[in-house]
């Protein structure tokens, strides 16, 4: 007896083993899972596929010429796919207890017809209705129906054409309400995560030009998922790729791809933003509040000073706290690029009965929707308020799950804390709706990227909040790496597209995802020399500073006056322990920025490491006199002012050091310098104070004290004197 994850780890293996032409591996592991099965219509499917393929091998072996090989061949491939899912699909019903199959076995090939049919007679009476009661759509049997409707769309896969005609002539033709039509293309979508369909990935591509921008914003959105997931089963559906393709090319669709794509990318960024929002930002908020209270006179601010604008007085508090302001600030910039800044505040929100039923995580969010007014039914004006609701509906800063939560949560609020929220929200609704319709202008596809963003966050807090989450396949787990993607660079061919996604990885340091990119761009077209520069670059902060190098020199050929590329070459060849060339580049870019500072110091370290000491020290002379406020450039010069011999320079600038910062180095540094003019009770008692130093031992002294002993030499130290001097550390220690 198999167990419910084994079944998913066989199958798993055979679609990759699949992917990879391995095709006895597969048939292998197939025949143990027919048999398991106990169907003797999959074990002899698997038998005559099997049998197929062994004359494809007896044929090629012997030689025999056949046009049509290849076609059999990819079909043969389809054929294993299609058994894996029959046998998947057989061996789950059997063992797995999970919401999905307990569906499955509650409907029959009838169910879509007669669910259908139930809906369309139902929905008549209700248009009937309406024309006295507009209250009416939201008749309770209606919901029921549609909810029936979701949970078989979400357990059925192998639907066939005519159930396919009777889905599409509901979300197409019917008049039925567009929140229940985009609420089925998130059954569609759960359904693909969990098997393979033909017949939904096909009903996508002709969804994906509906003409409401809700229901094909979320089709374009579920049908990208679904291609990144089956992406090594699109070659053997030449027909679907057809069709997919003459879709994009009609609707003009590939901007809009491209927008979603990265959208699905960014939810990389939502843990990251939500534990920043907790372990940094809310931390920062809760300090500063007794501050805020007394400083503000927080108390009396709601009730006579809400309407006179910002206090000044808050400018002050923030900059007592000048991180919480540009975390703020990078906050607000995440919300402008539609990041899922508001996880953390709602996933503690999913509690409400409403989310009972899997179809309301995903049904858009609606003013009129029975639970919604029935949660602001005793509320007053400030959130029983048509207009209040009809901006929070259009909103784009609330995924449709959380303006839920966010709606049912009211009557649960104290009452100060609900006067104050409203107040505020109603201001906000205010603003955010002005800022919207200038968008709207601005952007082409507003509407759909906005549909599109919060049916992803929609999804995202189902399949990550959800109490019976394990049950999903979450696609948020799959690496949105869609360049990589067969079907991805047979669709968005052009290389403008793909440059666009590799600035997204770039711009948030997803490096090796920028860098696959770049690489592929730049083998596409003509070099440009920003993306040969952006593929140098991606190499140096990934380590890999030969290949960074050999980019930054093929840049130079074209950017010869650009002191960036030239600095990044001399960069390169420091990292490569070959400092001579370094110096050789950045000689170059002192010529094109005579006062750059980074440059100076560059130069500097370059000759310090080529031990031209007297060198260094001019240029470490002219960062100070360029950087007056700069103590740092006191240290490279007191160390090569002592090894120079310029023993009172050096003492010098090793005293402002300590004064400012007490640095192991620095005070054995200046112990070396005391000794060499002889001040030797002086030089121990620096060296007694760098081992003392928090974090500094005896043995790190000794081993760093070992380094510098040519330079005690150079200056006149005898050999002899060496040890004693060490023992004589060690006793002062003890005493």
């Amino acid at each position: 007896m198999m167990n419910v994850k084994e079944i998913k780890v066989q199958h798993n293996s055979v679609c990759q083993l699949l992917a990879q032409k391995n095709i006895k591996d597969c048939l292998d592991i197939l025949r143990g899972m027919a048999v398991e099965s106990q169907n003797s219509n999959l074990i002899d499917e698997h038998y005559n596929i099997e049998f197929t393929y062994k004359n494809i091998l007896k044929y090629t072996v012997e030689g025999i010429s056949d046009p049509e090989r290849q076609k059999i061949y990819n079909h043969l491939i389809r054929d294993v796919y299609q058994l894996a899912d029959k046998v998947r699909e057989a061996l789950l019903l059997k063992y797995s207890n999970e919401l999905i199959y307990e569906y499955h076995k509650k409907y029959d090939e009838q169910s879509f017809q007669k669910i259908i049919n139930e809906i369309s007679a139902t929905w008549s009476s209700i248009e009937l209705q309406k024309v006295v009661d507009a209250s009416a759509e939201h008749h309770p049997e209606l919901r029921k129906l549609m909810n029936e409707l979701f949970n078989l769309v979400w357990a059925s896969s192998a639907i066939g054409s005519a159930n396919k005609s009777l889905l599409k002539g509901l979300l197409v033709k019917s008049t039925l309400p567009v929140y229940y039509k985009s609420m089925l293309i998130g059954a569609i979508h759960l359904s693909l995560m969990n098997a393979f369909s033909y017949d939904y990935m096909h009903l996508l591509i002709e969804l994906s030009n509906h003409p409401d921008d809700e229901v094909n914003a979320r089709a374009i959105t579920a049908l990208l998922l679904a291609l990144n997931k089956y992406d090594a089963r699109l070659p053997l559906y030449p027909e679907l790729y057809t069709q997919l393709f003459m879709m994009i090319e009609e609707g003009g669709y590939q901007t809009l791809i491209q927008s979603v794509a990265i959208q699905l990318i960014r939810t990389r960024e939502t843990e990251r933003i939500s534990q920043k929002l907790n372990d940094e930002i809310l931390p920062e908020v809760v300090k500063m509040h007794p501050k805020l209270n007394d400083k503000l006179d927080l108390d009396n601010l709601i009730s006579d000073s809400l309407g006179e604008g910002k206090n000044p007085d808050w400018e002050d508090v923030i900059k007592d706290s000048p991180n919480l302001l540009n975390k703020m600030e990078e906050l607000t910039q995440w919300q402008m690029e539609g990041a899922d800044v508001f996880l953390s505040t709602f996933k503690h929100l999913k509690h409400f009965s409403f989310f009972n039923e899997i179809s309301n995580w995903l049904l858009p969010f609606y003013p009129s929707h029975p639970d919604v007014q029935q949660a602001l039914f005793k509320e007053d004006a400030v959130f029983n308020n048509e207009s209040l609701l009809d901006g929070l509906a259009s909103s784009r800063f609330l995924c449709n799950s959380d303006k839920y939560s966010l709606i049912l949560s009211i009557p649960h609020m104290p009452g100060m804390q609900k006067e104050m929220m409203g107040q505020m929200f109603s201001a906000e609704i205010e603003q955010m709706v002005e800022l919207e319709k200038d968008e709207k202008v601005l952007q082409a596809n507003q509407q759909k990227l906005v549909a599109s963003n919060q049916f992803i966050q929609d999804l995202y807090r189902l399949l990550k909040v959800h109490p019976q989450k394990h049950q999903f396949v979450d696609v948020f787990d799959q690496k949105m790496d869609f360049h990589n993607r067969w079907f991805f660079n047979q669709l968005m061919d052009d290389s403008t597209s793909l440059r666009e996604i590799g600035e997204y990885f770039f711009k948030k340091n997803y490096l090796e995802d920028a860098l696959e990119i770049f690489v592929i761009v730049n083998d596409r077209h003509e070099e440009a020399t920003d993306v040969i520069q952006k593929i140098a670059y991606c190499h140096q902060q990934l380590g890999n500073y030969q290949q960074a190098l050999n980019y930054y020199l093929k840049a130079d050929l074209t950017a010869g006056s650009s002191m960036w590329n030239k600095k990044k070459i001399a960069l390169c060849y420091r990292h490569l322990k070959n400092p001579q060339k370094a110096l050789e580049y950045y000689k170059e870019a002192e010529k094109l920025g005579p006062d750059n500072l980074h440059t100076q110091v560059s130069i500097g370290h370059c000759l310090l490491e080529l031990e031209n000491f007297s060198e260094a020290l001019k240029y470490f002379f002219k960062v100070e006199y360029l950087d007056p406020g700069n103590n740092k450039v006191g240290r490279p010069i007191a160390w090569c002012s002592f090894v120079e011999g310029k023993f009172d320079q050096a003492e010098k600038y090793y005293h402002q050091l300590i004064v400012a910062e007490k640095n192991k180095h620095d005070l054995i540094n200046l112990g070396h310098t005391l000794w060499c003019t002889r001040k030797r009770k002086e030089a121990l008692s620096y060296y007694q104070k760098s081992i003392q130093l928090p974090g500094h031992s005896l043995e790190a002294f000794i081993e760093t004290f070992k380094e510098d002993v040519p330079y005690l030499k150079k200056h006149g130290i005898d050999s002899g004197d060496i040890p004693l001097m060490l023992d004589q550390i060690r006793y002062s220690l003890e005493s």
